[in-house]
């Protein structure tokens, strides 16, 4: 049986990087808590971390096995929460990660409902277009475009979607409307860094063959909401998720330029950390989420 006072550690070893640090914020001793982690590292039969004179570094095995313990914690704190209230209630924090332009200019209108519903419950945004990691961040759920491959997060689709090249009316009158998919070379198209990568090579199915193109421009953002902004404001092409942008084609703000094509899939999907027990809330606001979208 593992000691819960030993995982503690080890989770605190993990966040400050030191094993003396660690143990005062517990009330052990330098020495006590160096046994407690070289016992913890006996009773699960793997090396957790790495030791120097100078540094200390989680292996392999302890970054797989850290995130269990983050949940059997959070789990445990959830539990000991509920018995003090004498019942669950749909009340607490929920932290909810999302892309940039996802989540202002469309999620945030869809919770506004969930919020009067639950008065009680506070949902924490975080916003951001990187991959957001549910194990490092106090993170409850996370949407995405595309689910991950990390065996350690249950998700599913909440809805189809793909993305789109569009640009403004005020481009187009200016540079005309690109005659073809190749053409786009040859124009001023803004490109979006994902995950620190430059997202530049596009395509699109037309006729039955997958049509792809390196492109290049002016301008580049890691964050969606202001490509977007770009767009809208004239500077050039843009290759955008349609959740982001729907509610601009329907108001003739920006143009799908290859309506009859097919563009890349781009599902929306919601994963969490694996875990068998979860709090009423994350489990009103994921039905909610499935219902509206």
């Amino acid at each position: 049986m593992l000691q819960l006072t030993d995982v503690q550690l080890f989770i605190r070893v993990a966040e400050l990087g030191n094993i003396s640090a660690a143990g005062r914020t517990l009330g052990l001793s330098a020495a006590a808590a160096s046994a407690a982690l070289k016992r913890l590292e006996q009773r699960v039969d793997s090396q957790l971390f790495e030791r120097s004179t100078r540094s200390l570094r989680l292996t392999q095995a302890g970054e797989d096995f850290l995130g269990y313990c983050i949940q059997a914690g959070q789990a445990l704190d959830e539990g000991l929460a509920a018995l003090k209230r004498g019942r669950e209630q749909l009340s607490g924090d929920i932290h909810l990660g999302a892309p940039s332009d996802l989540g202002r200019d469309r999620l945030d209108t869809l919770l506004e409902p969930f919020r009067q519903r639950h008065p009680q419950v506070r949902l924490v945004m975080h916003l951001s277009d990187g991959l957001i990691d549910l194990y490092r961040n106090p993170i409850d759920l996370v949407l995405r475009y595309g689910l991950s491959e990390d065996s350690n997060l249950v998700g599913h689709e909440l809805c189809d979607n793909r993305r789109v090249l569009v640009a403004s009316p005020a481009y187009l009158r200016s540079h005309g409307h690109p005659e073809s998919f190749e053409a786009l070379v040859a124009r001023n198209c803004i490109c979006f860094y994902r995950n620190g990568e430059l997202f530049n090579r596009w395509r699109l199915f037309h006729g039955g063959a997958q049509r792809e193109i390196t492109v290049s421009g002016d301008r580049a953002a890691d964050d969606g909401a202001l490509v977007r902004r770009w767009a809208l404001d004239g500077r050039g092409i843009a290759y955008k998720s349609r959740l982001d942008v729907q509610d601009d084609l329907d108001a003739g703000r920006l143009v799908d330029l290859f309506p009859d094509a097919n563009y890349d899939a781009s599902p929306l999907y919601v994963a969490y950390p694996s875990r068998r027990y979860q709090p009423a809330r994350i489990k009103a606001l994921l039905a909610y989420l499935d219902e509206v979208f």
